[in-house]
């Protein structure tokens, strides 16, 4: 089977799969993707240009043993450490910030 050709969204898709080791497994969201401002100015990522950049973002010698995207451990989440009172207001921000939005959304539609 052939090697599929290298990319920048092969190496875009990788890095988003873990294969960096620097990142869990998710999409970035990025207002200009990998490889875009090279093609928008017509000079596309030769395919040395994109395996140069595949092997130093995939070949990281400073990561050693530590593991991949999803192999990695998350880190505990913040919110376990919240107390009852914390949680609370939490709620009653989030509840005052959707209730004003709601507020301000129909004086708007009505002026």
């Amino acid at each position: 089977m052939a090697e599929t050709p290298h990319t920048a969204d092969r190496l875009r898709h990788d890095i988003d799969e873990g294969e960096a080791g620097d990142k869990k497994g998710f999409p970035d969201v990025a207002a200009s993707p990998l490889g875009t401002d090279d093609e928008a100015s017509g000079f596309s990522n030769t395919d040395e240009q994109v395996k140069r950049a595949q092997a130093a973002e995939t070949e990281n010698p400073s990561r050693k043993s530590a593991p991949k995207g999803a192999e990695a451990t998350r880190p505990v989440s913040m919110a376990s450490g919240h107390t009852a009172r914390e949680a609370s207001n939490r709620t009653i921000l989030i509840a005052v910030t959707v209730g004003t939005a709601v507020v301000l959304t129909v004086i708007a539609l009505l002026v």
